[in-house]
């Protein structure tokens, strides 16, 4: 008959030694996360997206996140700027059409355009009588037209296929001429 200061042997031995593992692991989980909490940089409350702040404690969560990568190739853009020389006044033919009906108007104005350098034509009329006026020029002489538009700022130039011949540049005075 064994004495009753020992305790049988049996099921409450592994029972107790089962809730003595439990109770170290818990605790060593508490102090794992306590000291992760306190070791990192950021305090509770941030905006961290990994950790999660509840009363004393911090947990780790882990998120995932995918993501997608994507590779354009473009090839380099060449601009090439093309300089045109613009011919000087002696070398373009200018003629000066009346468009508004007042005698004289034309001639005064060619005679002007002669003081700049331009060769002229004998100036005529236009008709019918325009409300702006217009300033017309022969294929390649573009940007002589619109460097000549500086003299008649209420002109609109327009590209003509049917102008007058002889000359490079027609200028067809309207009402709205100020000279």
């Amino acid at each position: 008959m064994p004495g009753r200061h020992a305790a049988p042997a049996g099921p409450s031995f592994y029972r107790d030694l089962l809730t003595l593992l439990g109770g170290i692991v818990a605790v060593a989980i508490i102090v794992y996360f306590g000291l992760s909490a306190l070791s990192t940089t950021e305090g509770p409350g941030t905006d961290d997206p990994t950790t999660t702040a509840a009363s004393a404690t911090t947990v780790p969560v882990t998120t995932t996140r995918a993501t997608t990568t994507t590779t354009t190739t473009t090839a380099p853009t060449t601009t090439t700027a093309t300089t045109v020389a613009v011919r000087t006044p002696s070398e373009i033919v200018v003629v000066v059409l009346n468009g508004v009906g007042v005698a004289g108007l034309a001639a005064e104005v060619s005679t002007r355009l002669e003081e700049l350098g331009y060769q002229t034509l004998e100036p005529g009329n236009y008709e019918p009588v325009l409300s702006q006026s217009l300033i017309l020029y022969a294929a390649g002489f573009e940007a002589e037209a619109f460097e000549l538009a500086a003299e008649f700022p209420d002109a609109q130039v327009q590209a003509s296929s049917d102008a007058d011949e002889d000359a490079d540049i027609v200028v067809v005075l309207g009402e709205s001429y100020e000279g």
